[in-house]
C-alpha cells in the first residue's frame, strides 16, 4: 500500500504552474536561440549549411529541448506533495516500474533512438531524394520520432524513424546528385542498328546533362530476339527530378524520330537508375 500525504497547499500549486510556464517559456527561448544560431552560422559562411551538418543541427535542437522539458515537468511536479510520495512508493517497485514503462514505451523509445542513430549515421539527410518501399520522395524533416517525406504529388509520408533505421533505403543523392535518366526500347531484328544508335544518340545529345567523359548518352543492347532489338537509352541529368522529367521527354522524342526515319519503336518503361 503506497501512503499518501495530505492534498497539496495552493503555493505549492502555483510553485508548480510557475516552474511549468518557466520550462515552456525557457525551452521556446532555448529553441529560438539555436534556429537563429543555424540562421548565423549559414549567413557567416555565406552559403546554406551542408545536408548533413543540417540534419544534425536540428536533432540536437530537438534533443535539447526536449530534455529541458523532462527535466522542467518533472522538477515541476517534485513540488506537489503526493508526487513526491508517489515516487518514494514507486521506488521500491522501481524494477517492476522500469520493466512496464519500457514496455510500453517501447516504440516511442525506439523510434528517438533509431531518430538519434539516423541524424548521426547519416543514411538520409534532409534534401535528399531518396526511395523507401514503395515510397519515394525528399526527406523534409528527421525528428525524434518521424521522418517526413514529400511525395513528386507534394503530400508528405510520414515514417516512423525506427522503421527508416531498419529498412534498405535508396539514397539518390547521398554521394552524388547526378542521377542516369533510362529509356528501353525494341527496334525490329531487321533494323539497323549502326542507324538505330546514330538516330538515338543524336536525341539523346539534346538531353544530356552529363559533363565528364563516363556520363556521355549511351546505348546498349540489353537482348536479341528472333524478330526484335531490345535497346536501352542513358543519359545523365544534375538531380533525380532532372532525370524523371528527362525520361518522359526523351521517350517520346525517340519514338518520333525512329517513326519518322522508318524504324518501328517501342518505348518501355524507363529502368531504376
Amino acid at each position: 500500500m503506497i501512503p499518501i500525504a495530505a492534498g497539496a497547499t495552493t503555493s505549492e500549486i502555483v510553485a508548480a504552474v510557475v516552474y511549468l510556464l518557466l520550462t515552456f517559456a525557457v525551452a521556446a527561448i532555448v529553441d529560438r536561440l539555436l534556429q537563429d544560431h543555424g540562421g548565423g552560422v549559414t549567413r557567416a559562411i555565406s552559403r546554406k549549411l551542408p545536408a548533413a551538418d543540417e540534419t544534425r543541427l536540428r536533432m540536437a535542437r530537438r534533443l535539447v529541448v526536449a530534455a529541458i522539458i523532462f527535466v522542467g515537468v518533472m522538477w515541476a511536479l517534485t513540488r506537489l506533495p503526493e508526487v513526491r510520495t508517489l515516487a518514494r512508493g514507486l521506488l521500491a517497485s522501481a524494477g517492476i516500474t522500469a520493466l512496464i514503462v519500457g514496455f510500453a514505451a517501447r516504440s516511442v523509445l525506439a523510434n528517438v533512438v533509431s531518430g538519434i542513430i539516423v541524424a548521426l549515421a547519416q543514411p538520409v539527410r534532409i534534401g535528399d531524394y531518396v526511395a523507401i518501399d514503395e515510397w519515394e520522395g525528399t526527406v523534409e524533416e528527421v525528428r525524434l520520432t518521424y521522418s517526413y517525406i514529400r511525395a513528386e504529388d507534394n503530400s508528405r509520408i510520414v515514417i516512423p524513424n525506427e522503421q527508416l533505421g531498419s529498412k534498405v533505403v535508396r539514397n539518390f543523392t547521398l554521394v552524388d546528385e547526378a542521377s542516369a535518366a533510362v529509356v528501353e526500347f525494341v527496334v525490329p531484328a531487321s533494323a539497323s542498328l549502326a542507324e538505330v544508335r546514330r538516330e538515338a544518340l543524336d536525341v539523346a545529345a539534346g538531353f544530356s546533362r552529363g559533363g565528364s567523359p563516363d556520363r556521355q548518352p549511351s546505348l546498349t543492347v540489353t537482348e536479341l530476339a528472333a524478330d526484335a532489338v531490345h535497346l536501352r537509352l542513358t543519359v545523365w541529368q544534375d538531380s533525380k527530378h532532372d532525370a524523371d522529367r528527362a525520361a518522359a521527354g526523351l521517350r517520346f522524342a525517340l519514338d518520333e524520330r525512329l517513326k519518322a526515319a522508318g524504324l518501328t519503336a517501342g518505348a518501355a518503361p524507363a529502368a531504376p537508375s
